[in-house]
């Protein structure tokens, strides 16, 4: 009888821990974060269209209306995506050396362009032109809403990158 009240004790003990209150957040908190989703699958997908040249599976991870804060400029998705032709005519390449460390904040409630999601990456790349590279590390913040991605903050050296534009 010992025996079977152990092994109860026990089987109870393991249901107990696998239950999802584990998983549920603490009081007051806000959001939390995690390591892999699809949404950070989405902003590697973008990272690497970027680096492909590949303008039309950039374009199809964001919506028509995002709106793109890079550094002090504010612009449009149309006019993100005319960088790839610009880029193309001076004979610049842009190469995806790695992407550091990759996150995603979810929140309890929509902020920015009403999303809850915002993936976090840090990204190298090597742009070049000719003979001449530069490596550019990109921060990025990408706000994502049902799938696709509507709001980015981008922050880089513009000084390499615009010697390499010249």
């Amino acid at each position: 009888m010992k025996k079977l009240m152990l092994i109860a004790c026990v089987i109870a003990g393991g249901m107990m821990s696998c239950s999802k209150q584990e998983s549920a957040m603490p009081e007051g908190a806000v959001g939390y974060v995690i390591n892999k989703s699809e949404n950070i699958e989405l902003t590697k997908k973008s990272m690497q269209a970027l680096s492909d040249g590949d303008s039309a599976t950039y374009r199809a991870t964001y919506s028509e209306d995002a709106i793109f804060y890079d550094n002090a400029d504010t612009i449009t998705l149309d006019q993100n995506v005319a960088m790839f032709a610009n880029m193309k005519a001076k004979g610049i390449t842009m190469k995806l050396d790695k992407i550091g460390e990759i996150t995603e904040t979810i929140y309890n409630k929509p902020g920015y362009f009403d999303a809850d999601h915002f993936v976090y990456a840090y990204a190298w790349f090597t742009m070049t032109r000719g003979d001449k590279s530069v490596k550019v590390i990109i921060h990025s913040v990408d706000g994502i809403k049902d799938g696709k991605q509507v709001v980015e903050w981008l922050r880089y050296d513009t000084k390499k990158v615009s010697e390499i534009m010249q």
